[in-house]
């Protein structure tokens, strides 16, 4: 999308959030749950708006209208 001259902020940030929870989720295994390291926190954080504090339905219909330009879909 970039090379292409178009808008990809909105894109690049969900994707690069998500997947940054998830690299570093991984390679600590049980140990990203202890307090101290802060990583549980982050990642949880990255996967709140799954679920709160609107569903993932409403997030999608705001991105498809707000981000893809399409029409509103409620």
């Amino acid at each position: 999308m970039f090379d292409a001259g178009k808008e990809c902020g909105a894109d690049a940030n969900m994707a690069a959030t998500w997947h940054a929870a998830e690299a570093t989720f991984s390679p600590y295994g049980g140990f990203a749950f202890a307090k101290e390291y802060d990583i549980e926190r982050k990642w949880r954080e990255a996967h709140l708006y799954q679920t709160a504090p609107i569903s993932t339905n409403l997030i999608l219909a705001y991105i498809g209208q707000h981000v893809l330009g399409m029409p509103r879909s409620y």
